[in-house]
């Protein structure tokens, strides 16, 4: 119809009054287009097609751009509110189409929904696939980089999650996870086995002094940690520190050890 709409413009730009008929095609209040549409009913079979396909591509899409774009929903979750929102939006605003199509990709997700859940319960594979599998991103203290890499975050990503755990450094954290509903979840070490770690405050808050590089100096008998991997180590006065054994880098900083 828009492009019906648009060639009576160009044929009939200089006679407004020709286009009045495309104005009377719709009847306000017209219940059988309203709730039922001008297609035939065979057409709600399509839509069923069409919903299914729709869908699926929604869940394979979610899955590929990884965790961290769901916050705290699932990928189920995510999907049914963006095909409602779609499905609900629709009938509530276009001219052209009817209730019923809406009714019917919205119990059709459902339906999907439903089935997808039952087969999720029952099939650890398809689990995996659809809701995917917790990364650890650290293992006693020390940062998992291909975790960190697989689920596009940063460093300043996970300490901001850490914070929010209440967690000072790394050397309170045993094991720390990043869930399939893209939250960090921590497990700390009791208290008894609390060590020292990378501290996590935001760069702007750190002293440059706390700061040694390899090759250099100290003349503090204290815990270095990486600042890259958080490997910690014990520095003994006028010893030189050497690069990190588990990431090679070369900046250290004095670790944080808060064993209250």
């Amino acid at each position: 119809m828009f492009v019906e709409f648009l060639i009576r413009i160009r044929l009939n730009k200089n006679n407004p009054a020709m286009l009045s008929p495309l104005m009377e095609d719709i009847r306000i209040f017209d219940f059988h287009r309203i709730f039922i549409g001008t297609e035939p009913i065979g057409f709600l079979l399509e839509i069923v097609f069409r919903t299914i396909i729709m869908y699926a591509y929604t869940i394979v899409l979610l899955r590929f751009l990884g965790k961290r774009s769901m916050g705290q929903l699932s990928t189920l979750e995510l999907a049914i509110i963006i095909c409602f929102g779609s499905a609900v939006g629709d009938p509530m605003m276009g001219a052209e189409v009817p209730i019923l199509h809406g009714i019917v990709v919205i119990t059709t997700v459902a339906l999907l929904q439903t089935a997808m859940e039952w087969i999720i319960n029952r099939n650890k594979k398809v689990e995996n696939f659809m809701e995917g599998k917790a990364d650890c991103l650290i293992d006693d203290g020390i940062i998992m980089f291909d975790a960190l890499k697989k689920n596009n975050l940063s460093h300043a990503d996970l300490f901001r999650s850490l914070r929010n755990k209440d967690v000072e450094h790394l050397g309170q954290v045993n094991k720390a996870f990043f869930e399939t509903s893209g939250l960090v979840s921590v497990l700390f070490h009791p208290p008894k086995k609390l060590k020292p770690g990378l501290g996590i405050l935001p760069d702007e808050f750190i002293n440059d002094s706390a700061y040694l590089n390899a090759g250099e100096k100290t003349t503090l008998n204290a815990d270095y940690s990486c600042t890259n991997c958080g490997f910690t180590k014990h520095i003994k006065p006028q010893e030189i520190i050497a690069a990190c054994a588990v990431c090679k880098q070369k900046l250290f900083i004095k670790s944080d050890c808060n064993f209250e």
